[in-house]
């Protein structure tokens, strides 16, 4: 954990309040937040690079104070895709792809939330049982568009206004105490993850038949998405039940933060699950309220996608 003293988080703020208001339509936000980051505390930034290179415990780091002052905040909106400019949020943004800068290029899918580089996390009055970000309901274990072998490498969470309660759980993959027998299953291609409801997709899209552990046993990566994940053939009993134990094993390796106002939770994707706990919205304009951003770690990766910004 980095936590940012008042000073630091004043000069990283003040910088991006300028760089927001100062944007024109025009100006790719990746470019303009690039510029944010001789603000940053160098300690920060060591901290990030030590984090890409080497992991954490939890393969997770949080940073804490990054938004000086988010007094201002306007009450957070009834959708994932607002169109009112607001430029304390866009300032936040702009500090959210500053930091995901420092761990690779970030990007996101054109199916998704119309292809925003920054996404907004807002409970969504009728969705509330939904497992995507519009819900309130627990959110079951996953990885973000495990799906696709073009999911992030990592993933970014702002907090602009925080509930009480609502925690974020995250499970590593290296805590995952496991058998001998279901780490085996779990390492073959015996299953398949569809694509979560968020995404736009065509129709009749085909998941590929993937293994959800991979890599050393020491630090293994995972793919899995408890709510879109199954055993490839129906009648593969021992899949099943390793996704049974995969699920009971993320409940004892979790552990989890109410995140709060200017605390930014970054992740590794690839090894780490996460989840988030059940929490009641008011749809009064003071909920929960988050930004997310998702980073491709190598840009040899980014640019064989055609270092497109949003994909597909």
């Amino acid at each position: 954990m980095v936590s940012l003293t008042g000073r630091e988080a004043a000069v990283a703020w003040t910088a991006a309040l300028q760089a927001a208001c100062g944007r024109h339509a025009d100006d790719g936000p990746a470019e303009v937040a690039a510029g944010l980051i001789t603000s940053l505390p160098p300690r920060m930034i060591v901290a990030l690079h030590r984090f890409r290179a080497l992991g954490s415990t939890h393969n997770a780091l949080l940073l804490r104070g990054l938004c000086a002052d988010l007094s201002g905040l306007p009450a957070t909106p009834a959708t994932m895709t607002p169109d009112a400019r607001m430029p304390l949020v866009e300032a936040a943004s702009l500090l959210l792809l500053a930091v995901s800068l420092l761990v690779g290029e970030p990007f996101t899918f054109r199916s998704l939330h119309q292809g925003r580089l920054v996404q907004h996390v807002t409970p969504v009055p009728g969705h509330e049982q939904a497992q995507t970000s519009a819900g309130s309901a627990a959110l079951q274990w996953h990885v973000e568009d495990g799906f696709t072998d073009d999911r992030c490498d990592y993933f970014g969470l702002l907090c602009l206004r925080g509930h009480p309660g609502a925690i974020t759980y995250l499970a590593p993959a290296r805590h995952l105490d496991l058998a001998e027998e279901v780490v085996a299953v779990l390492r073959e291609p015996r299953f398949v993850i569809a694509p979560d409801t968020a995404h736009e997709l065509p129709c009749g899209t085909e998941p590929s038949v993937i293994p959800i552990l991979t890599g050393p046993a020491a630090d293994p990566e995972i793919c899995f998405g408890d709510a879109d994940v199954r055993p490839a053939d129906p009648a593969d009993h021992p899949a099943a039940a390793a996704l049974t134990a995969l699920n009971a094993a993320l409940d004892r390796a979790a552990v989890g933060h109410e995140l709060c106002p200017g605390d930014l939770l970054l992740a590794d994707n690839r090894r780490t699950a996460h989840g988030r706990s059940v929490f009641r919205p008011r749809y009064d304009g003071t909920d929960r309220w988050l930004l997310r951003a998702m980073t491709c770690a190598s840009i040899r990766a980014h640019r064989r996608r055609g270092a497109a910004r949003a994909l597909g």
